[in-house]
């Protein structure tokens, strides 16, 4: 009679242990893999938030470079008369007081402007308490030339005492976009009325600003590309003088994102444009 024995095999421990390791070591290398993942992720983001913050700044420069046109304009309309009432007072002794005194007022008008302006080249990333009037004064007072000059209506409608918390050279730097832009849209048109209002009101805890213009607005099929990277409405030779390349409105909805708020357009046929801003009161 035949006698049968069990080939069958139990793995030995030892093969058990080996495959143990070789997974942990697998592991290993995937959570290290992993975090070198998350560092390369980690130092691509603060790069482009880096990059971010310095298109912002160079876009503001970019700005304030075309308001530099009005700006050396305005001064020689200041500075003309200021030279014409020194040489009135030292030729007439005694208008000497009366010339001084205009004078003055023209250099304290330069100054002031200068101010704006360098108010508008200041980072800040703390959000401080401001009186909007005011904030937008200023704005208008940076870009030096009177809008009356070139025939533009200008209406302010803003309550004295209307305050928000904000990034105050941030908001300046959209509401400078915003206004450059109407101010172009309006000098290419010819005839009819020239009007800019700027509004701003609160409804509950939101800041509601809004850049109005009477020009010859925005066409319907392009109101989903306006804020686009590198989308501009203008000719190309104007789009090479005015600040950037299809750039400003992009880094306007960056700007307004960034505080938490949103920026949109309307601009009914022939109605011209309505930029509104809608931002948190903090």
């Amino acid at each position: 009679m035949r006698t049968f024995v069990s080939t069958t095999h139990h793995a030995k421990p030892v093969d058990q242990a080996e495959r143990l390791r070789k997974v942990q070591a697998e592991a290993r290398a995937l959570r290290q893999e992993l975090r070198r993942g998350r560092q390369h992720a980690s130092a691509a983001l603060a790069e482009a938030e880096t990059l971010r913050q310095q298109l912002r700044h160079v876009h503001r420069l970019a700005s304030l470079g075309t308001v530099a046109a009005m700006v050396a304009h305005e001064f020689n309309n200041i500075l003309t008369p200021i030279i014409n009432y020194a040489h009135m007072a030292q030729k007439t002794p005694k208008y000497a007081d009366k010339a001084l005194a205009r004078a003055v007022d023209g250099g304290l008008r330069a100054k002031e402007i200068c101010q704006r302006m360098l108010g508008l080249t200041r980072e800040n990333q703390e959000k401080t308490d401001e009186n909007v009037l005011a904030l937008v004064r200023d704005t208008l007072t940076a870009m030096a030339r009177d809008p009356g000059k070139d025939g533009i209506e200008l209406t302010l409608d803003i309550p004295a005492d209307l305050h928000a918390r904000t990034r105050r050279g941030e908001l300046q730097q959209v509401l400078l976009n915003l206004l450059l832009n109407a101010r172009h849209a309006l000098q290419s048109r010819h005839g009819g009325e020239k009007h800019i209002r700027i509004a701003a009101r609160r409804e509950e805890t939101t800041l509601v600003l809004s850049v109005s213009d009477s020009g010859p607005g925005v066409p319907d099929e392009l109101h989903e590309r306006i804020f686009e990277p590198f989308f501009s409405t203008k000719p190309g030779d104007d789009a090479d003088t005015d600040g950037g390349h299809g750039l400003g409105l992009t880094i306007c909805r960056d700007i307004i994102t960034s505080l938490g708020g949103t920026i949109s357009l309307q601009s009914p046929p022939r109605h011209g444009a309505t930029f509104t801003l809608e931002l948190p009161d903090e």
